[in-house]
């Protein structure tokens, strides 16, 4: 059976769970986290198919190379988006 979702912990960041799935858009890799003053929040890569690889096929790929680096990478950055006093 293949790997679907990895789970990673951090000191500062908590909990990061990176999953390959179907979303509405088609197969995606999502992240979820839960930041201080938010609920769990997610961000989500989706694929499209091109001459080389269908979309599932560019998904797992992706999913593949995520690692407990690139799961912080995706995570800070995205919390670098997030307005000032949003969750105030």
């Amino acid at each position: 059976m293949s790997q679907f979702a990895k789970l990673f912990e951090f000191e500062d960041l908590g909990q990061v769970l990176v999953k390959l799935d179907d979303g509405d858009e088609g197969p995606e890799v999502r992240t979820y986290f839960l930041p201080d003053g938010f609920g769990v929040c997610s961000i989500a890569v989706t694929f499209k198919p091109d001459e080389q690889d269908d979309s599932w096929a560019k998904a797992e790929k992706a999913f593949v190379m995520i690692d407990q680096d690139k799961a912080r990478i995706l995570v800070v950055e995205a919390l670098a988006k997030i307005p000032t006093g949003l969750s105030a």
